[in-house]
């Protein structure tokens, strides 16, 4: 397994806005109850949950721009490029996917999510902000799995722990060659369990609850056996989301 070093380990204080440490409770709730779109999970939540739940990820928007995308060499200037492209995997209302746009001026964003109803919400509230950063979100209607595109992105995001285990599985890949050479992906995972008993029921339980048994250390190690170089980690929280981050080289 590869293991960072300590300088590859970046704490990703959220606490100094309150909105990113909503989103990292939210998060890490949702994930231990599987709620991943099966019935009783997202599908079946009314559309101000919808909101106030997507609106929360803004906060975790921010926090990538002003605080990952600066460690992760090469990727401030990037963005800075006029034509750069970030994907926003899951993007629900688009609050992350508009943080990232009103961060990175030159930047277009493009967010997918599996659901239809969701996205809706995402047009209304893009077209309510009415902003020259939303009119540089470009939403689709799209699996992860279903991701094609060839070094057409500078940055993805991804926050695994809302993926089956097969999709999260059979999207790494694709998500990998959908970075441009040189550019990076940020993973938001489950942190690693202390031990290995522990690390196995985790997992266990994620999946059975339709999650994923892709931890911080799995994460790692996978994203390093798909060629991918200068992982970083930034913890959140204690004991909330781990950002990891590899490069295509």
């Amino acid at each position: 397994m590869s293991v960072p070093s300590p300088s590859s380990v970046l704490s990703l204080d959220l606490n100094d806005d309150p909105s990113t440490t909503l989103e990292a409770a939210t998060w890490a709730l949702a994930a231990a109850a599987g709620d991943h779109g099966e019935p009783g999970g997202w599908a079946d939540q009314d559309d101000e949950v919808l909101r106030n739940q997507g609106r929360a990820s803004a906060g975790t928007g921010r926090a990538i721009a002003g605080k990952v995308v600066p460690a992760l060499p090469g990727l401030a200037e990037r963005l800075d490029g006029q034509g750069s492209r970030i994907l926003d995997i899951g993007t629900g209302i688009a609050a992350l996917a508009l943080a990232l746009a009103e961060a990175f001026p030159r930047a277009g964003v493009v967010g997918i999510d599996v659901m239809e109803r969701v996205l809706e919400l995402a047009r209304k509230e893009l077209a309510d902000a009415g902003t020259e950063a939303a009119g540089r979100v470009t939403l689709r209607h799209a699996d992860v799995v279903d991701v094609a595109e060839q070094a057409a992105y500078d940055m993805v995001w991804l926050p695994a722990p809302f993926l089956a285990e097969a999709a999260l599985t059979q999207a790494l890949p694709r998500l990998i060659e959908a970075l441009k050479p040189g550019a990076w992906i940020v993973v938001g995972t489950n942190p690693a369990a202390p031990d290995l008993l522990r690390q196995a029921v985790a997992g266990w339980h994620a999946i059975r609850n339709g999650g994923n048994a892709y931890d911080a250390d799995r994460m790692t190690k996978t994203l390093t056996a798909y060629g991918l170089r200068d992982e970083r980690r930034f913890p959140t929280v204690p004991g909330g989301p781990v950002l990891v981050a590899a490069r295509r080289i």
